[in-house]
């Protein structure tokens, strides 16, 4: 028996053709399309208003529960020759530990489009890179070298044992590596017992991942370092507020004499800024955030003004209705 011939263009033409009078292609498919009341909209005004303005006051009420405490050292260290300095200070109110130390700069603006362009991503995450290359792609103009980093032939390298060569490649390099805080906090006593500061797991573990060491006996500083990748993660505003550690395993009290150890080495002159150290708490909803729980009622106001304009024009529309009758 003859096997009937199947004409592919026939077969093709069949298909566009029923696919043109499909009801996705002709646009008939079943579609719900609301038409709004002056009745639904006072509704869904009112119910937003409710949500956003019940959601702000939880959170104010949350952040206010939150306790920071500040001590701005620049004063009281900036005299001090031997780069020692100790901060003494007394808690003025009770804080449970998960307790997060930070460091605050004042006037530091990190978020300079050339400042954070100033660094090479390629060095930072382990790639083999020349001098010649960096310039040329000037990922970290205008700091090259490590004598554009201010260090000499006798600088020691990350390794400890072998000295940087001041006219090599600055690993890493850039404004950026090169603002690198570098203040050391190397003793906590609280009523003046020692205490255990945690200074692991302060970075991000997506940044901790794009942060990898090339060559120790090149580097400057150990980029693995978290202390470093925190600072290499810009701050959007003019005063930063970076992660130092945490104080996991003590409540402090009321009336406790907190003494800091401080190697003074960071000089805030240059931008006429100050420096501080912050003890935060936190909750579940994280730190102290009260501008996000101001925008919740502020948005939650707006709408229950307009969802009251409307039941004022309900109103007004219904009573000169009922004069004309």
């Amino acid at each position: 028996m003859a096997r009937k011939s199947v004409n592919i263009k026939d077969t093709e033409d069949l298909i566009y053709s029923k696919l043109k009078q499909s009801k996705f292609y002709q646009q008939r498919l079943q579609a719900w399309r609301p038409v709004p009341t002056l009745c639904s909209i006072i509704i869904f005004y009112s119910i937003f208003s409710i949500i956003f303005i019940t959601i702000g006051i939880i959170l104010i009420i949350f952040s206010n529960e939150i306790k920071e405490i500040e001590f701005k050292y620049n004063e009281l260290c900036k005299d001090n020759k031997k780069g020692v300095c100790q901060i003494n200070f007394e808690i003025p109110k009770d804080m449970n530990s998960p307790i997060f130390i930070y460091y605050k700069l004042y006037g530091f603006y990190q978020n300079s489009r050339r400042y954070m362009k100033s660094r090479s991503q390629n060095q930072l995450i382990g790639e083999e890179t020349s001098l010649s290359e960096i310039k040329s792609s000037e990922d970290c103009d205008p700091i090259y070298t490590n004598g554009d980093m201010g260090f000499d032939d006798s600088t020691k390298a990350a390794d400890g044992k072998t000295s940087l060569i001041k006219d090599e490649l600055a690993i890493p390099c850039g404004i950026m590596a090169k603002t690198f805080f570098n203040d050391s906090y190397i003793s906590w006593k609280i009523n003046d017992e020692e205490l255990i500061i945690n200074e692991t797991n302060i970075a991000w573990e997506k940044d901790k991942k794009l942060f990898k060491n090339t060559n120790l006996s090149k580097q400057w500083i150990d980029v693995e370092n978290e202390h470093f990748i925190v600072w290499m993660r810009p701050a959007g505003l003019p005063d930063i507020k970076k992660l130092w550690g945490k104080i996991e395993n003590k409540n402090l009290k009321k009336g406790d004499k907190l003494e800091i150890t401080v190697i003074n080495n960071y000089d805030v002159d240059i931008f006429n800024g100050n420096k501080s150290i912050i003890l935060n708490t936190i909750n579940v909803f994280g730190g102290n955030n009260t501008f996000l729980g101001i925008c919740f009622v502020v948005v939650g106001g707006i709408s229950l003004l307009l969802g009251i304009g409307f039941i004022i024009n309900s109103c007004t529309q219904n009573l000169s209705k009922s004069k004309e009758k």
